[in-house]
């Protein structure tokens, strides 16, 4: 399985999904936790573009899949994430860009997503557990 361990390029993945996702959560929670300091410029952490970037176009696939279920591709290098200032239309007086309603939202939504990539890791891990221990599903 290469450099991955025992979970391999699909566990890599989802690891590499869920720091990503922890970083999104510690910058959403600063923004909250600063939303009334003067001057203070919201953050955001983008990485979806990064991660379509680092598979293939699904066109230019050089391996076959005789399942559904198969990985359609294999995981490379890890995704990186970049924290990026953004303005908001919402003029305040103190210059501070943090929307409080939208910086929840994105807090539910990204919580959901994390829970959602922690189960498919506990899924995967589970079923490693089943096959060491011999027991069939």
């Amino acid at each position: 399985m290469g450099n991955y361990g025992l979970l391999g390029q699909g566990g890599a993945f989802k690891a590499n999904l869920l720091d990503l996702r922890q970083r999104r959560q510690d910058v959403i929670a600063a923004n909250v936790a600063n939303a009334d300091t003067p001057g203070y410029k919201a953050k955001r952490v983008n990485f979806e573009e990064e991660m379509l970037r680092a598979f293939p176009p699904p066109d230019q696939l050089a391996m076959a899949r005789t399942s559904g279920k198969h990985i359609p591709i294999a995981f490379g290098t890890p995704v990186a994430a970049e924290v990026q200032a953004v303005e908001t239309s919402i003029p305040k007086g103190d210059k501070n860009s943090v929307d409080l309603e939208q910086e929840m939202a994105r807090q539910t939504a990204n919580q959901l997503l994390y829970n959602y990539a922690t189960q498919s890791l506990n899924g995967q891990i589970n079923n490693l557990r089943m096959m060491i221990d011999g027991r069939a599903r």
